[in-house]
């Protein structure tokens, strides 16, 4: 039977239980709030110790870097002295590094005006295009591969040392007291013409860039009249805008090195994007794949080290080591070895 009293009792009940939910509760919630604020601190801490680690090695890089920097030009100075250099870059790959190639080389003491860029009619598809480029070499080929063989032979050429001289000095005759003659032997002397130092300005480079296939790009420079051996830096990167990137740079540098012209195909690792991941060296590893090479590689152009390393490479072809410079697999090492004094 439900009395009074029963209604009395469960409804007190029913309080008391609810006043305990809520104490014992309480504390719970305390305890469960207090880990989770302690968690979060250490969360924090350890944050602040991870945002401090990047600065200081943010820091570090950049003292690295400024030093990498200073020291670029006590790394090459004198590497290339008596020297001219041609450096012929395909458009469309970034022109920061490039740029910055000129200036070491003439730190290395080399004679260079500028880039030659490589525009995407180089080719040489259209038949106007074949045909001026025909003319300019006084080519007949009909083949675009030919012709521009041509061009680059020829602009080789001009830029090489003239043939030697020999001079004969006819012998002085000596009379002695007594009448006699006395004969000196003669003297012969060779000379050997310097080479012209490669310039933009009426030479067939710009008879090219005023058809449109290339674009030369100076760079304050004021050079002598004389040069000196010629090297040549060919640069390329998948950034290239010519239909086939690295086709035209490799194959100049082939012909340059085949006819004993110190050459270093260089290639501009692009960063990566969201659709496009980087490798490095693709270009340089498809001209060594293509059977044995006279020429060096580097694959890190857009860095200062590639730079110095082109410059290194150079040096070391003339004395005729061959080598693979860089980043990516299969290289000799981030610069070529040092030989010492």
């Amino acid at each position: 039977m439900v009395t009074f009293r029963f209604y009395v009792v469960s409804t007190v009940a029913f309080f008391l239980a609810l006043a305990v939910g809520v104490l014992v509760g309480s504390v719970l919630d305390g305890r469960i709030a207090d880990g989770l604020q302690d968690r979060l601190d250490g969360v924090e801490a350890s944050l602040d110790e991870t945002v401090a680690a990047m600065d200081a090695k943010n820091v570090q890089i950049d003292e690295f870097e400024r030093y990498i920097e200073a020291s670029a030009p006590f790394a090459v100075q004198g590497e290339l002295e008596g020297t001219s250099s041609l450096v012929v870059a395909e458009t469309g790959v970034d022109d920061a590094g490039v740029q910055d190639l000129v200036r070491r080389l003439r730190e290395s003491g080399s004679l260079i005006e500028g880039i030659v860029w490589l525009e995407p009619r180089w080719d040489l598809a259209e038949a106007e295009d074949l045909a001026t480029a025909a003319r300019s070499v006084g080519s007949d080929s009909s083949d675009p591969a030919e012709v521009r063989a041509a061009v680059w032979q020829q602009l080789l050429e001009t830029s090489a040392p003239g043939a030697a001289t020999t001079t004969t000095t006819a012998p002085p005759t000596t009379v002695g007291p007594d009448g006699s003659t006395t004969v000196a032997p003669s003297t012969t002397t060779t000379t050997e013409r310097p080479a012209a130092a490669l310039r933009f300005d009426g030479s067939l480079l710009q008879e090219l860039a005023d058809a449109g296939l290339v674009r030369l790009q100076t760079i304050d420079a004021e050079l002598p009249a004389d040069g000196g051996e010629l090297v040549l830096v060919g640069v390329t990167g998948t950034a290239s805008s010519l239909a086939r990137p690295g086709a035209a740079v490799i194959e100049l540098v082939r012909t340059a090195a085949d006819a004993g012209v110190p050459s270093v195909l260089a290639e501009v690792t692009a960063p990566p994007s969201d659709d496009q991941p980087s490798e490095r060296g693709v270009l340089v590893a498809g001209a060594l794949d293509e059977g044995s090479v006279k020429f060096s590689t580097v694959d890190d152009l857009e860095l200062i080290a590639g730079r110095v390393a082109t410059v290194l490479a150079l040096s070391a072809l003339r004395e005729g080591t061959v080598g693979r410079f860089g980043y990516g697999p299969d290289v000799d090492g981030v610069l070529p070895a040092w030989q010492g004094p």
